[in-house]
């Protein structure tokens, strides 16, 4: 039998409510003041903010697999594995996170940080930034919506759902 640590306990908890994309048990997990940072592409402050990388998620399917975690004092240090169609859509059945680091305040998450593997991160961006330059030529008013003026994808439910159909097309069409 495994003995699960309560920390560890805590961050299986929040993996399974992120992946029936319960959004509000979510949130009700994070300090008012949290951080989320994907290392070198996001840094998200605030549950505002936070929230809209899990509606986001929600808008492309998406899942988390907390793996090989060891909690240690006030954090859970593990491993991530992230699926979702967009991922799946640049050729790429997962997404590892070799570091994830949850820390911890009084059982709610005060701060999430994860690196992801940078070659994946390198096909999932040449992908995704041929299909926005497509986005843009052929869609101009969801481009708009979808991006901001510096060409930053806008991350929300209807923007992921939006993105996914729109990449559908592209690769139906034959443009990859």
């Amino acid at each position: 039998m495994t003995v699960q640590s309560d920390l560890v306990g805590v961050a299986k908890i929040f993996q399974d409510a992120a992946n029936r994309h319960a959004i509000d048990e979510v949130m009700a997990m994070f300090t008012e003041d949290a951080e989320v940072e994907l290392k070198g592409t996001t840094r998200l402050s605030g549950k505002s903010e936070i929230r809209s990388i899990f509606e986001y998620d929600a808008g492309v399917n998406g899942n988390i697999q907390l793996i090989n975690c060891t909690e240690l004092a006030d954090a859970v240090s593990c491993q991530l594995v992230e699926t979702n169609e967009r991922l799946r859509l640049a050729g790429l059945n997962s997404l590892l996170y070799p570091s994830c680091v949850l820390s911890f305040e009084k059982k709610l998450i005060r701060s999430w940080r994860v690196t992801p593997d940078p070659e994946s991160v390198k096909t999932f961006n040449q992908f995704w930034g041929t299909v926005g330059l497509w986005i843009a030529k052929y869609y101009p008013s969801d481009y708009a919506r979808m991006f901001t003026r510096e060409g930053r994808f806008i991350r929300n439910r209807k923007n992921g759902e939006r993105a996914v159909q729109l990449a559908r097309e592209y690769c139906s069409n034959g443009a990859i």
